[in-house]
């Protein structure tokens, strides 16, 4: 308890909190983006994981401030230097943009999408292979059911779900979330883009980003040694059945209207089909 209170008067005073989040969405090139970030001369990684997670892990927020800020590095050490705090996770749940505004308040923060039913899989696949993980904790959040039976399950409203929290389809409504976080923050704050841009325009989604953060633009030599740069790019042995792929399909439908009224709210359209 003296240690929590001794961060709580001391580090707002010593350390500097986040320049911008970066706030998912999950399995969409957060940690790409952040690696790619971490290279720029006016970017400084924090001091511990990317993924620091204290507004939307209960156990983090309750340690308080001080301890948030005990993961960003003093103020004399950043400098002028930008830091950041990349949890995909913050995207989703829905009383983050206020704990975020509370405590960090007008705060620039980027959000990259992926069209949902692959990032659903994607996620899928992600946890059904930490069945095999011989790290315990990784074991321990393992989703042993097949995609269909996952997807099936989550649209089933009398299915025990409480004890699957992984959200395949409803992290995917990416329109719910933006509009929760536009009603707390004005839309210049945030930063949206789509993975696939990076794919097809990889250095003018990072001029943009570099724009968007106030920091010089990567040389064209960066650009091109950053696109050759691969950063948590899963390898999974499972393959796609032939439910799964009925189920894919079926979420592509299920997921259109969400989709339309995203690009309406960003006035934009995505390929996604």
């Amino acid at each position: 308890m003296i240690k929590k209170l001794i961060k709580e008067a001391v580090y707002p005073i010593i350390k500097s909190p986040p320049d911008f989040l970066i706030i998912g969405a999950q399995k969409a090139g957060t940690t790409s983006l952040y690696r790619y970030l971490a290279q720029h001369p006016q970017v400084l990684e924090n001091n511990t994981w990317k993924e620091i997670r204290y507004f939307d892990l209960p156990e983090n927020y309750s340690q308080g401030l001080g301890w948030y800020l005990g993961h960003f590095p003093s103020k004399f050490r950043k400098g002028n230097k930008l830091t950041c705090d990349a949890s995909p996770s913050y995207l989703y749940f829905p009383q983050i943009p206020k704990q975020i505004k509370q405590n960090l308040g007008n705060i620039k923060m980027i959000a990259v999408l992926r069209e949902p039913v692959s990032r659903a899989y994607s996620a899928w696949q992600m946890y059904h292979s930490f069945s095999d993980n011989p790290n315990d904790k990784l074991k321990a959040i393992a989703d042993e059911r097949s995609f269909a039976e996952a997807i099936e399950q989550e649209l089933n409203p009398e299915s025990n779900t409480a004890k699957y929290p992984y959200d395949y389809i409803d992290r995917g409504k990416y329109v719910e979330q933006l509009e929760n976080y536009y009603n707390y923050f004005d839309r210049d704050n945030i930063l949206v883009l789509n993975i696939e841009q990076f794919r097809k325009n990889f250095g003018t989604v990072l001029d943009c980003v570099c724009d968007f953060l106030n920091i010089e633009k990567f040389s064209q030599n960066e650009i091109d040694n950053l696109n050759n740069q691969k950063h948590n790019s899963g390898k999974y042995k499972s393959s796609k059945t032939t439910e799964d792929q009925e189920k894919m399909e079926f979420l592509r439908s299920y997921f259109a209207p969400f989709n339309e009224r995203l690009y309406t709210l960003l006035g934009t359209r995505y390929n996604w089909q």
